[in-house]
């Protein structure tokens, strides 16, 4: 259940129609119609009888109306107790590389320009931000992928590189010698071990795409471990159990601290999109089109 999804309700509760609802919310009414037929799925009750003169609430619909109500007035007031003012809120749906190392520094200069802007951002891989951004539960998702969804647009806002992430020891500083000697290429490492991220990661897809334009298949690679945790998989690449295939700026910190090291790919296909998205069939309330403009323009 999210808070859109009660924001809906209780606005058709309210003005007695999907449409008003809609307009006041600067949603499409088919959206409003998506919000409230998941609520009645998810609670297992008809909230709302609809006919063509007139809109009736139905009994646990009124239940639902006041406890939505209290809810969404407490969320309305711990906002304005912690920031001092009533913002406007910019709902985010981000993946694991944008929300760990880009989307700070949009939000710290966005909000040095614009302050009255409140942000909820929720973290998942890519195929769950733009999940959220079809079901209308977020305004805008920042992810690492593409996906074949119509009713989304994708904006691309920031490009990175992919690299090899290994331990440091005598073995791989090897590597880094024929690195610089221009001796080094991919095929060198597929006897090591690698640990990869699970499927539904724009990290994942990025290197299955590298792949194949390299004609290498994934099974040649001597898989020792599937993580859907970056952190996890940083931390067991310091701590020697492998190498992996990462977005440079996820692994320039440790490279830079010399807890890892760091050898790019010079194929043009290493290169990664990221992307701000949102959905074709929402419209967008002016503080939002204003952060998606600044995100386009931030790099």
């Amino acid at each position: 259940m999210e808070f859109k999804q009660l924001e809906a309700f209780v606005a058709v509760v309210e003005n007695k129609s999907f449409s008003e609802a809609a307009r006041q919310l600067n949603l499409t009414q088919p959206t409003i119609s998506a919000h409230i037929n998941s609520l009645e799925q998810e609670l297992n009750s008809r909230l709302l009888i609809r006919t063509t003169k007139k809109l009736n609430i139905t009994q646990r619909g009124l239940l639902l109306y006041d406890c939505a109500s209290n809810m969404l007035n407490m969320r309305s007031n711990i906002i304005e107790e912690f920031t001092g003012q009533n913002k406007k809120i910019v709902d985010l749906a981000v993946s694991t590389i944008p929300s760990s190392y880009l989307l700070p520094g949009i939000l710290s200069a966005f909000t040095s320009q614009i302050p009255d802007v409140y942000f909820h951002s929720w973290q998942s891989d890519s195929l769950g931000a733009v999940a959220r951004v079809l079901d209308g539960s977020v305004d805008l998702a920042l992810v690492g992928n593409t996906f074949d969804e119509p009713d989304c647009c994708f904006i691309p806002f920031c490009k990175d590189k992919l690299v090899i992430a290994t331990p440091v020891n005598q073995h791989y500083l090897q590597y880094q010698q024929k690195m610089d000697s221009g001796t080094l290429d991919f095929s060198d490492f597929l006897r090591e071990p690698f640990i990869m991220r699970e499927t539904g990661s724009g990290t994942k897809k990025e290197i299955d795409r590298y792949l194949e334009k390299r004609n290498i298949p994934a099974s040649s690679l001597h898989i020792v471990a599937r993580m859907n945790d970056l952190e996890a998989i940083r931390k067991s690449v310091a701590g020697g159990l492998g190498i992996s295939i990462l977005s440079a700026c996820s692994a320039k910190d440790l490279a830079d601290t010399h807890q890892i090291l760091m050898f790019p790919l010079n194929h043009e296909s290493a290169m990664r999109t990221f992307y701000i998205v949102y959905s074709k069939n929402r419209i967008l309330k002016p503080h939002v089109k204003q952060f998606l403009k600044f995100v386009t323009n931030f790099y």
